[in-house]
């Protein structure tokens, strides 16, 4: 994987970056919608959803991140269920998934590679899904602790297959390419 983000692209002042993140938005919000069919009971339901997220942390940095996952979370539920539905907890949860990831890949494992790539995916998942997320549908829903602990390893099987996802996508020549035109000033 090469090394695009020397310049650490701005989500603000990039127009560049600031339509990527628009974009790999609407992916995370499109698949959520269509993810809906894969639910296992109401508090499980297998989607990758978070890909996108953590995509855009992990290339843009934790405040795209988190803008994309708190607009992705919003504007699914407004589509799905309309704003009475709205979830607070959850959809900080969300941005949660694209900041930590963000986090992790500027200030803690800065660099890019297979580790810091599988810790930024572990990171997310675990405060975004695990901790935040769980708690949120604790509160929100009323749901008992036994049932929502089956999201851990469901979110541990989930995130190796976006960690082997991403690694793919970010070894390709092509997408490297146009990840240096995004950021290029």
């Amino acid at each position: 994987m090469s090394d695009f983000s020397k310049s650490k692209p701005s989500l603000f002042v990039n127009i560049r970056v600031l339509c990527a993140v628009a974009l790999l938005t609407a992916c995370a919000t499109v698949v959520a919608y269509l993810c809906k069919s894969f639910t296992i009971t109401p508090y499980l339901r297998v989607t990758f959803e978070n890909l996108p997220l953590i995509l855009t942390g992990y290339l843009f940095g934790p405040w795209a991140g988190l803008v994309a996952g708190l607009a992705s979370d919003f504007l699914n539920t407004l589509v799905t269920y309309g704003l009475g539905q709205l979830n607070l907890i959850i959809t900080l949860g969300a941005g949660l998934v694209g900041f930590t990831a963000g986090v992790v890949s500027r200030w803690i494992l800065p660099g890019k590679g297979a580790v810091p790539l599988a810790v930024s995916v572990a990171a997310a998942h675990i405060v975004g899904n695990m901790l935040v997320k769980s708690v949120g549908l604790m509160v929100y829903f009323g749901y008992p602790l036994l049932l929502v602990l089956p999201r851990i390893p469901l979110y541990i099987c989930i995130g190796a297959v976006e960690f082997f996802l991403l690694y793919v996508l970010l070894r390709n020549r092509g997408v490297n390419k146009m990840l240096g035109a995004i950021c290029k000033s």
